[in-house]
């Protein structure tokens, strides 16, 4: 019985393995292997596979993986950001438009899903699909069958859908804003992406893996990590999950040329994120502290991305800081989710000017940081790209 046992683990452990080198897929923790045990059961079939997480837990990289282990694979992998475009123009893109279909179709084009003909499309935060667009994807599950805009005309694909989402579909059904039966077609078979706060015990084969790939890079030997530095990365709560750790552990092996990672480098690299960490035992509360005297203050730029980090949408933030406003600023009741300190000798400009303020240098920092990059800067933000494209409009950041 332990022989069968042993085997059964040394099988596992060379399958995990296998996935980390092919795919990028690494984990061991209890709720990364019930995803990848999913993973692999529904890979080989042909069934739309919906995979829902935070952003930065790695959808995309399993989208890739579902792929590359079907039998499609051999066909062509298109990924789609349905909200980097624009709602008018994204179910020409999808579907293909006739010419003459919208000002500047000057000729026929093909769409996304004739594109992925039997391959694999994937259709990453469908949840900022438009209402219109959300009927003619169930009609291509459905039967296979759609119309390229301006044609009355029915054509046939083969197509296996992929879908990904940080939003709840549940709550946008409910909200009207995603269709009931979409959803349950698409929800048929549900990869679920755990934040890393939730399985911090992977930090240590993420960080072994993230710094041995950028390493073998840049022609560097790493030089691996110090335990209280490991300690400290899985105390912490990573907002922006794996995908801010990977950027944080290659910042550090590359400009530290693969130095040990110690306690003083994380602290070097990491001093406003460790200000803002919050406590593992309570996924609820959310602490802020500013020592800002202005809105121009990097600090009070911080503050605001994570604000920003806690809703997909600018505005509910705008209300929540009216409601801190009206609380004084300098503290709050007992059974409040945020503390904010303001010092209480200067002056407090209107609060719309200081949101704007804010949210323009927010948005101006996050753009900066990567390198123009606007999905990146959208994840940084908190926000969908469509939100970061209609504020970089507002604000004139063209």
């Amino acid at each position: 019985m332990e022989r069968t046992e042993v085997t059964s683990s040394l099988a596992t452990k060379q399958v995990l393995t296998q996935l980390a080198t092919r795919f990028g897929l690494v984990g061991e923790s209890p709720l990364m292997m019930q995803a990848i045990s999913r993973l692999l059961q529904v890979a080989p079939t042909d069934l739309t596979v919906l995979i829902t997480g935070e952003t930065g837990t790695g959808k995309e990289v399993f989208a890739h993986a579902v792929h590359e282990l079907s039998q499609r694979k051999k066909a062509p992998f298109v990924g789609v950001n349905c909200a980097a475009i624009p709602e008018t123009l994204l179910e020409s893109e999808l579907f293909g438009a006739e010419k003459g279909a919208y000002t500047g179709s000057v000729e026929q084009r093909k769409g996304f899903f004739e594109t992925a003909h039997r391959g694999t499309i994937f259709l990453d935060e469908i949840g900022e699909m438009p209402i219109g667009t959300q009927v003619k994807l169930l009609r291509i599950l459905e039967s296979g069958e759609y119309s390229r805009l301006g044609s009355s005309g029915n054509l046939k694909v083969d197509v296996r859908v992929v879908a990904a989402t940080n939003k709840d579909l549940s709550y946008e059904v409910r909200q009207g804003r995603f269709r009931q039966d979409l959803f349950f077609r698409l929800n048929s078979v549900n990869i679920v992406l755990p934040p890393l706060r939730q399985h911090p015990d992977d930090i240590p084969l993420l960080v072994e893996y993230f710094a041995q790939k950028v390493a073998e890079k840049n022609h560097i030997t790493y030089q691996g990590i110090d335990a209280d530095a490991t300690a400290v990365l899985e105390a912490m709560q990573w907002q922006g999950n794996v995908r801010e750790l990977r950027n944080i552990v290659e910042t550090m092996v590359t400009l530290e040329k693969g130095s040990r990672i110690s306690t003083g480098m994380i602290q070097r690299y990491l001093p406003q994120q460790q200000m803002f960490e919050e406590p593992r035992s309570s996924q609820a509360i959310v602490r802020l502290v500013d020592q800002a005297s202005t809105v121009h203050d990097p600090d009070a730029q911080m503050i605001y991305r994570l604000l920003l980090q806690l809703t997909n949408d600018v505005n509910d933030t705008k209300t929540v800081l009216r409601h801190l406003v009206a609380l004084g600023m300098e503290s709050v009741t007992p059974s409040s989710t945020a503390i904010i300190k303001v010092p209480q000798d200067q002056p407090i400009a209107p609060l719309e000017l200081n949101l704007a303020a804010m949210e323009r240098g927010a948005i101006e920092e996050a753009l900066r940081r990567s390198k123009g990059n606007r999905r990146e800067a959208a994840d940084m933000l908190g926000i969908s790209e469509r939100t970061l494209y209609r504020k970089i409009t507002e604000y004139q950041l063209d």
